[in-house]
């Protein structure tokens, strides 16, 4: 289920596919700001296949998952979901490494429906 994760995403002058030096991730947070719920909502890696979701995320609520860090890598992602039934995709798009980062950081994957149709996905520093 989280084999995605070493093929996830960022942006910088790197191939697709490699390392990214430094960077960790160690979970993944989908969270529905929307009023009602999202269900088969999905994060997809386009180019490995690889990919996570969560069945159903009922709205104002999230759904999330931690694991051992992942060596992250420089590939495009892909969210996908259903709202009242209607299917909805962002495409793919990459995810921007922040600018602030230390090479001790760890990161999770949030990924947020934040208005009918909309999502979008970015690294945040790990809490713990």
């Amino acid at each position: 289920m989280l084999a995605w994760l070493p093929a996830a995403c960022a942006t910088t002058a790197q191939k697709p596919g490699a390392v990214v030096p430094g960077i960790e991730i160690d979970g993944v947070e989908i969270s529905n700001q929307l009023g009602y719920q999202v269900t088969d909502v999905q994060i997809l890696v386009p180019r490995t296949g690889a990919f996570v979701g969560c069945g159903t995320v009922l709205g104002g609520t999230s759904c999330s998952t931690s694991f051992p860090g992942q060596a992250y890598q420089q590939n495009a992602v892909q969210v996908s979901w259903k709202e009242r039934g209607q299917p909805h995709t962002t495409g793919d798009f990459t995810i921007t490494l922040p600018d602030n980062r230390e090479s001790s950081d760890r990161f999770w994957v949030q990924v947020v429906i934040f208005a009918p149709g909309q999502a979008g996905a970015k690294l945040v520093k790990n809490r713990n």
